[in-house]
């Protein structure tokens, strides 16, 4: 006899727990085409954080000497935010697909003109930096076509 069951002998009811809903695969193009544009995300990731010796390292006016502890936590938290955004876009949330789209539009439409003046004070520093811009506009671009699932996949 089952002591919790409101009336005795009559069945007790299996009641399954709701699962959170499984994401669809992809098409295998659009499988490939999402894996290029996260490991494109991932190499310029990996050099912004290059990027952030580099910037320590270069010459800086002297008036600006005071403020390189509040640009290098500005830095720091920009790039951990980035991060974060990126692995959301691994996720494949939608939202976090098209804000790292605009972002990614958006640094190479407005960083891509400095390139030749960081190029004469420091070309290293304007390599790294260029090689992360192409990095995130083929990303931007790879991320801009549809995510096709699998057809007859449970979403």
């Amino acid at each position: 006899m089952n002591a919790s069951h409101p009336l005795p002998g009559a069945r007790i009811r299996r009641v399954r727990l709701a699962r959170p809903p499984r994401r669809a695969p992809l098409e295998p193009r659009a499988a490939r085409r999402f894996a290029v544009a996260l490991a494109c995300l991932g190499i310029s990731y990996a050099l912004a954080w290059i990027e952030l010796p580099l910037g320590q390292i270069a010459p800086a006016p002297a008036e600006s000497a005071g403020a390189v502890p509040t640009a290098l936590a500005a830095a720091l938290t920009a790039r951990a935010l980035v991060g974060l955004l990126y692995a959301l876009v691994a996720l494949r949330y939608a939202w976090a697909r098209w804000v790292t789209v605009l972002l990614g539009f958006g640094s190479v439409v407005f960083v891509a003109p400095l390139l030749p003046g960081e190029w004469s004070t420091y070309p290293l520093a304007a390599l790294v930096t260029g090689l992360g811009l192409a990095g995130k506009l083929v990303a931007a671009v790879l991320l801009t076509l549809p995510l096709r699932t699998k057809i007859g996949a449970r979403s």
